[in-house]
């Protein structure tokens, strides 16, 4: 949106400036001459809903006026995501790595997957692809993992069917943060 949608505040006749709201949760500002909602909202880091979601007084968003006293609301911080997954292995029931031919881990009857992260995680879903799909939509659950709280690797027992052929894939989350690993190509022949 634009600057030039909203009407510069306007000078003020005698009377006419309405009242602060009664609760404002942030701060409180004067407006002055030339400002509208919108350059307001930029110059504090929120929207214009945020500035009339507060200023129930403010009753048409293109109608302000120089000397008004405005709520800006405070904005929660945006929580920083820094989850990642950091391996993705694929092991025998003994802990050996699978072997990889042609880019594809060649997948036994019964295989250990176990990513790790830079943290620990609540939970952590297992996923295939099937190969010839370019949407997730066709992708199944494969297992789910709640890791200790301590550490940041989790880890499933699949029973791999005969004939799978398609990517594996890991997303893991705490809280509202997730994060998804590498695809990787896997193929069981036998």
């Amino acid at each position: 949106m634009s600057n030039d949608k909203f009407t510069r505040a306007k000078t003020p006749v005698s009377g006419e400036i309405p009242r602060p709201p009664q609760k404002c949760d942030g701060q409180l500002y004067k407006v002055k001459p030339t400002q509208t909602v919108f350059s307001i909202a930029r110059k504090f880091g929120v929207t214009v809903e945020d500035i009339l979601a507060a200023n129930p007084q403010i009753v048409n968003r293109d109608i302000i006026f120089v000397g008004q006293v405005i709520c800006i609301p405070t904005r929660e911080p945006k929580p920083v995501c820094d989850l990642r997954v950091l391996t993705l292995s694929f092991l025998t029931e003994d802990g050996q790595p699978l072997p990889v031919i042609n880019g594809a881990v060649q997948l036994n009857a019964r295989v250990i997957v176990r990513p790790t992260f830079n943290r620990p995680v609540s939970r952590a879903f297992f996923f295939l692809e099937p190969t010839g799909t370019e949407t997730c939509e066709l992708a199944s659950l494969i297992g789910v993992d709640c890791p200790s709280a301590v550490t940041g690797v989790a880890e499933i027992l699949w029973e791999v069917p005969p004939g799978t052929l398609g990517r594996v894939f890991v997303v893991a989350c705490i809280n509202s943060c997730c994060a998804k690993s590498d695809e990787f190509l896997v193929v069981r022949n036998s």
